[in-house]
């Protein structure tokens, strides 16, 4: 009896066995394969290229991801989540890219490219009828939903982060109107966030000057309105664009917009723990240009030995009107003296 029971429940066991294996296989025939199969964790760069502009290029740090390219400044964490769901976009057809009509695809001459890693997409034109896009990759063609468009597209501006401050920078001194800001200021500065990021031909005249400067010695340098909720920042340009043929915008100042302006309480008495030198300290480790390199004796298996200093030679012996040439009468091949 007890032999009966144990070989109907291995049967149930087997039948659920079979069950799940036959509903997960209706599943997976149900799913539409995606784009691709990277996943986004292991991703390292991102470049968007697109016609007459500026090509976009993100890298990933330990601290998040970097615009490098047409600005140096981190970038936009949503911003760049939104891009990467390309990754699990469902691929409605495939066909081979021999068996396409590029041209009537848009696929001649893509308008946008995207490399992700070293995997490149072309996008390429819309269906007329359903109104996905053609995408074109490792020699085949797929037909997508359009959702990861309005990425694409997007200027530079989107990709740059709204924080003041990167998320890796720790401030430890700062100044407004050349006065010490004090410790809880310099908190409050971390994590602030722009309702919105804007490009600025230039900062007004009347503005205030704050600088931040990050435990590495980094600094930032701002100008800020009477109201402190405007904040403009020299916008870096990656100096490799000088010389790219795609256009590189020109504006210098990016201006931060914020809801709420910071506490910027100051401290006077706040020391600065990492001062910049002076532009007229002379370096202590400096040597003199007039001042001659000390003479040295080099024996044969490469050992220096310092020579005692010689009275200099005002004129050759025998010869009172010509000068000494330099390093007369020495010989750093010599033995060394016993």
């Amino acid at each position: 009896m007890i032999i009966r029971w144990i070989i109907n429940l291995l049967l149930l066991a087997l039948v659920v066995v079979l069950i799940a294996a036959i509903q997960r296989d209706l599943t997976a025939a149900r799913t539409p394969p995606t784009l691709s199969d990277l996943v986004a964790a292991d991703l390292l760069l991102i470049e968007i290229e697109r016609e007459g502009e500026p090509t976009i290029t993100l890298g990933r740090t330990p601290s998040g991801w970097q615009m490098e390219a047409p600005y140096q400044l981190a970038a936009e964490a949503q911003q760049v989540k939104r891009l990467l769901a390309i990754l699990e976009t469902p691929v409605l057809r495939t066909l081979p890219e021999p068996a396409t009509a590029r041209e009537q695809l848009g696929l001649t001459a893509p308008k946008i490219r995207l490399r992700l890693n070293t995997l490149e997409f072309a996008f390429g034109g819309i269906d007329p009828i359903a109104h996905h896009r053609y995408v074109a990759s490792e020699g085949l063609v797929h037909l997508i939903d359009d959702r990861v468009y309005p990425a694409l597209i997007a200027p530079p501006l989107a990709y740059l982060s709204r924080q003041l401050l990167p998320p890796e920078f720790a401030p430890v001194f700062g100044r407004i109107n050349n006065v010490p800001l004090a410790t809880e200021a310099l908190a409050a500065l971390t994590g602030v966030t722009a309702e919105r990021v804007e490009l600025a031909a230039e900062a007004p005249p009347e503005l205030m000057p704050v600088m931040v400067r990050g435990a590495d010695g980094t600094e930032r340098q701002f100008a800020v309105s009477a109201d402190q909720r405007r904040w403009w920042l020299a916008l870096p340009l990656n100096p490799a664009l000088q010389l790219a043929a795609a256009p590189v915008p020109s504006a210098p100042m990016l201006l931060y917009v914020l809801t709420t302006a910071p506490l910027l309480t100051v401290d006077p008495t706040a020391v600065d723990p990492n001062p910049a030198p002076a532009a007229d300290a002379p370096d202590p480790t400096a040597v003199p240009d007039d001042e001659p390199p000390p003479a040295v004796r080099v024996t044969a298996d490469g050992v220096e030995h310092p020579l005692p200093p010689q009275p200099a030679l005002r004129s050759l012996p025998g010869e009172p009107d010509k000068e000494v040439p330099a390093g007369f009468g020495a010989d750093p091949f010599a033995p060394a003296p016993e």
